[in-house]
């Protein structure tokens, strides 16, 4: 790798959003060291990535030593952290690995000399669920906090949702409190749903997609036969999201919150768009149930002023087309599964 460009250190880098930031990171113009758990999946990587990138294997970024990693590292991108709903104990595998995740790559960071830290947070960590969440008439704002406390995450029989949410929202009240007591430049990123076209094409079957790539593709694999219920209709696209992080290094963004957001749409409006679009995928689709029509709640919106101001981000790829790249991407995927 040349010495000449500065080197940048993102963080589970086999990821779904992750692979894109190292993609739109190395367009810009950096070198990159991405954080993976084993050499087979670097291996991978570098053959994605033949130029300015390395891979250094770091098992677990919340208990690992980092100084390796971190060597002659000028920039941090944050973006791995846990992601899932499958959980037995929501205190050991979310809320701990997420907190001691992000405080370890802070410590590590700042005892390294490191100019910023962006960290890859969430809408999940804006959002008030108490208050009817993302079906409100409301507008949220990088002031937004989701209430949760640690008390009522870590509980028994707490939803996998809330901990996920709590998890994301704790994560980055603990980075905010680190870089303030520390010095340490910040910059926190707070997407909703992400979709996007996935640059995963190792992915050798549908269970390997990751999990919003896997919500796109249940719409016309046949697992499931009417439109699902509508979770969280606030997206981004993930190219959008991989360029905000590139733009958080610059000055300009220090110290700044920044919610992003592409816009909203609900399952059905998925299915109809995809009928439109697909026609040969029509016979496949998930029919439009009773409740589907019906469910016409009131959605709230995500203020991109912040985005504006720091990232000069004033426009975002829309709910259609990030849809039907996702879907065209799922549909190359598919040929290749057939082939196996």
């Amino acid at each position: 790798m040349s010495s000449t460009k500065d080197l940048v250190l993102i963080t589970g880098a086999t990821g779904f959003l992750a692979q894109h930031v190292v993609s739109a990171t190395l367009a810009a113009g950096y070198r990159v060291r991405g954080t993976i758990r084993s050499p087979s999946s670097g291996r991978a990587l570098q053959a994605k990535f033949p130029t300015d990138f390395e891979s250094v294997v770091v098992p677990d970024v919340a208990s690992s030593d980092l100084t390796a990693a971190l060597k002659d590292v000028t920039y941090v991108l944050h973006t791995a952290s846990p992601y899932t709903f499958a959980i037995t104990n929501g205190e050991e595998e979310l809320l701990k690995p997420a907190i001691n995740g992000t405080l370890n790559v802070l410590r590590a960071a700042h005892k390294a000399g490191v100019k910023k830290v962006v960290i890859t947070s969430s809408f999940a960590a804006i959002n008030d669920a108490s208050k009817g969440g993302p079906w409100r008439a409301y507008e949220y704002t990088e002031k937004d906090w989701n209430p949760t406390t640690y008390e009522q995450a870590a509980a028994p029989g707490a939803q996998p949702g809330m901990v996920y949410s709590a998890s994301k929202k704790l994560a980055e009240t603990a980075a905010w409190d680190f870089a303030k007591e520390h010095g340490l430049e910040l910059v926190a990123l707070n997407p909703p749903m992400i979709y996007g076209p996935a640059l995963q094409d190792s992915a050798t079957s549908p269970k390997a997609l990751n999990t919003s790539a896997a919500m796109i593709y249940k719409l016309f694999s046949g697992e499931v036969t009417e439109v699902p219920e509508d979770g969280l209709p606030l997206f981004v696209d993930v190219r959008d999201v991989a360029e905000a992080h590139v733009r958080a290094l610059h000055p300009a963004a220090t110290g700044a919150r920044i919610p992003l957001c592409g816009g909203a749409f609900t399952w059905l409006q998925a299915v109809e768009h995809l009928s439109r679009k697909y026609p040969a995928l029509q016979s496949r689709l998930a029919k439009p149930s009773a409740k589907a029509k019906a469910d016409e709640r009131v959605q709230a919106t995500i203020s991109t002023r912040v985005a504006a101001e720091k990232l000069g981000m004033d426009k975002f790829i829309g709910w259609e087309q990030s849809l039907d790249d996702t879907v065209d991407s799922l549909l190359e995927l598919e040929k290749k599964w057939a082939q196996n």
